[in-house]
């Protein structure tokens, strides 16, 4: 059986069929994979599984082998799995950018150094409970428009890859919030309540939210900024 899945960002891996290896036992799954990356020596696939309806992050070394039911292409080597996924990813975006309007195509990234450490924040916050929904990327569309006259220009659709795409990690997070210190006491407020808007998006403060949102608040008290935010 075929599904779809709207999280997924590369339709080419929506129906694949993974061998987990867990307690010296084979488990068959069927998923969708939504990212594969690296960091350090180490590969991590992201993975929707169909049948609990929930994603996990899983280390490539308990991953045994996969069928891509869509290509019918089997793996059982997750580096191969990783240099095809990054080959199709890159045509999806160059189909993509064919299709964009000339401002798009133009559009250089640089022009949003004014509020670039604003989206790095608020996107990892939206991301680190691993659920980027599109609640939280209007959140951070919005703020973009109301703070960069050319982000204003661009479609929804442009501004929607570019957020799906950025995946800013801890060491970007902790040097985008070292440059809070130029904030305004105004600016800082505005910034941490969006923040709290996208945590609450899902009904409550995860963990990790919580963690990151008390990094953020110590480290405009530092500074001297001491954002009403309304939630102490």
């Amino acid at each position: 059986m075929y599904y779809e899945m709207e999280q997924s960002s590369n339709p080419d891996f929506y129906n694949v069929v993974v061998h987990l290896v867990y307690n010296n036992n084979m488990i068959e799954e069927t998923v969708a994979i939504k990212k594969i990356w690296k960091k350090g020596e180490f590969l991590f696939l992201d993975l929707y599984f169909y049948r609990t309806k929930k994603s996990r992050v899983i280390n490539a070394a308990f991953i045994h082998d996969l069928l891509d039911l869509t290509t019918e292409k089997y793996y059982d080597d997750m580096n191969l799995l990783y240099l095809d996924y990054l080959s199709r990813k890159e045509e999806t975006r160059q189909e993509e950018a064919e299709e964009l309007p000339p401002l798009e195509k133009a559009f250089d990234f640089k022009s949003l150094d004014n509020i670039r450490d604003d989206i790095v924040i608020l996107i990892f916050i939206a991301k680190c409970s691993r659920f980027f929904s599109d609640v939280k990327l209007r959140v951070i569309a919005d703020y973009m428009n109301r703070h960069n006259t050319k982000a204003q220009l661009l479609s929804d659709k442009f501004i929607a890859a570019y957020l799906q795409e950025h995946n800013p990690d801890e060491d970007d997070f902790y040097h985008a919030l070292d440059n809070l210190r130029s904030k305004t006491p105004e600016q800082a407020a505005e910034l941490a309540a969006e923040v709290i808007k996208i945590s609450l998006s899902d009904g409550c403060l995860q963990y990790s939210e919580r963690l990151y949102l008390a990094e953020i608040m110590q480290a405009l008290r530092e500074f001297g900024l001491c954002p009403d935010i309304g939630l102490e």
